[in-house]
């Protein structure tokens, strides 16, 4: 009797009240002994139209753990709450916030890809890994959920917003298309109406009629095709149009070859030309030490092949030999002299290139920059005198045409170094004073020409000297002789 007194009181059903915190909403449904944890919350949920998941019942969930035992199967009676009918179990529940779509997936770092064939049976599998994305969205604007701390974006404010591009082909509006009004209008069309035909007592004018005949129906499929044939023909020009700029590009690119190949070979023929013709003009009229030993060189080189072309010649006696030395030391001599002749000329030539350069360099203006950038050449008082005394120079050296002129000269040279009192101005005004008598004797102009020469190198070293030119400190400095 007694098991079956405990048998009934578990399946006697009671009432147990929930109280739903933290607002203390009761709510009391009917259970058993035996009813499960997962049903009681079930119909809780039910009852009160939760969302599934996010009703807390703390002590059963507690005695739950502690038994370890699946909601599914724990019981009140596991719990140790077995009541009669008429009795009341009051429990403490809460509701779990969930956040909006939450969810309990998680995305793997690889998934496994198969790739079927058109059977459907499987061909080969591969990895695929997947590269999550490990950052924060950044808040840029929108909503945060009060109860469920849910953030809403705005998608105005998250999305990215692309720069306008612009198109840079032709135009691709017209005015008409822009300006042009459109108005919708309804026409009432006459319901009498009729056509008048021929018969025996009427005679209708057909002047003016014409026949219409059908044309063949333009279907869609058919337009489509045309349309394909028309941008098969605007490819065909255009791939043509291509085809013939790319030819003229490389025709191009051929003749400019071409021509830079020819104008470097005119160059080249040019340029070898000049450089034949200048050192024709080296051995012609040397002028540099390197070009008088370039003709020692040549004429050793010509004697050295002359003698051994003498030496190996077999049909030769020793008479003829030694008259065949003779002469080759005929020519050499012969054309050492003219050597020397060139080496003088050219030492002459070099001495009054040098001269006129000084000359030159001493009654140039100074350049002097102004106030506005510009420069300017200015003439000084000292490169005034260097001027004058570079044409008294000249004037000395002129070939001797008239006695007067050659006089007149002569005094503004003596006038020039008399302000001076040395050995070099008195030695120089005697010279004066003696050609100026030689010429109102009537000497001839070669018996004078070494007293002029004489002269003309003492007013030089007048000219080079500080002391009577102060223009020659500079060139002097120059030069490195101060």
């Amino acid at each position: 009797m007694g098991n079956e007194t405990e048998e009934s009181r578990v399946e006697k059903e009671f009432y147990v009240v929930f109280v739903l915190e933290p607002d203390g909403f009761r709510h009391r449904i009917a259970a058993t002994a035996n009813s499960t944890l997962k049903q009681i919350k079930e119909q809780v949920i039910s009852d009160l139209k939760l969302t599934q998941n996010t009703l807390l019942i703390p002590e059963l969930d507690e005695a739950c753990a502690a038994n370890g035992c699946h909601p599914a199967d724990f019981t009140l009676s596991h719990a140790g709450l077995v009541l009669n009918s008429d009795q009341e179990m009051i429990l403490n529940a809460s509701v779990v916030a969930k956040k909006i779509g939450s969810s309990e997936y998680v995305m793997p770092s690889e998934i496994e890809v198969t790739v079927a064939s058109d059977n459907g049976a499987p061909l080969t599998t591969f990895t695929v890994h997947i590269l999550k994305f490990t950052g924060h969205k950044s808040y840029l604007g929108g909503y945060r959920h009060k109860i469920t701390d849910q953030v809403f974006h705005h998608a105005s404010a998250q999305t990215v917003v692309t720069k306008q591009k612009f198109r840079r082909g032709p135009a691709r509006f017209h005015r008409e298309t822009q300006t042009h009004k459109t108005v919708t209008k309804t026409a009432q069309t006459v319901r009498e109406h009729g056509t008048q035909m021929t018969r025996c007592d009427l005679l209708v004018d057909t002047k003016g009629d014409r026949e219409v005949m059908p044309k063949t129906y333009f279907n869609s499929a058919q337009l489509e095709c045309l349309r394909m044939d028309s941008c098969l023909l605007l490819q065909c020009h255009w791939r043509a149009y291509r085809a013939r700029c790319f030819v003229y590009s490389i025709r191009q690119k051929k003749l400019e070859v071409y021509s830079n190949d020819e104008r470097f070979a005119v160059e080249t023929k040019a340029m070898l030309a000049v450089k034949q013709r200048k050192e024709i003009d080296r051995r012609m009229h040397p002028n540099s030490q390197h070009d008088f030993e370039v003709l020692y060189n040549e004429l050793d080189q010509w004697r050295l092949y002359e003698t051994r072309k003498v030496e190996e010649e077999v049909g030769m006696t020793d008479k003829e030999r030694t008259a065949a030395m003779a002469a080759i030391l005929a020519k050499e001599t012969k054309l050492l002299q003219t050597i020397d002749r060139l080496k003088s000329s050219a030492t002459s030539k070099n001495r009054n290139a040098r001269i006129e350069a000084m000359l030159d360099v001493l009654s140039r203006p100074k350049q002097w920059q102004m106030s506005d950038g510009i420069v300017k050449p200015v003439d000084t008082p000292f490169t005034v005198r260097a001027k004058e005394l570079s044409e008294l120079y000249h004037g000395l050296k002129l070939p001797l045409r008239n006695v007067e002129e050659r006089l007149e000269v002569l005094l503004h040279v003596k006038w020039t170094v008399k302000e001076f009192e040395c050995a070099l101005t008195r030695e120089l005004m005697e010279l004066i004073d003696r050609e100026a008598d030689m010429l109102n004797r009537g000497r001839p102009a070669q018996s004078v020409e070494g007293l002029r020469k004489r002269i003309s190198n003492l007013f030089l070293q007048f000219i080079e000297n500080p002391t009577f030119n102060p223009e020659a400190a500079s060139l002097r400095n120059i030069l490195g002789n101060s």
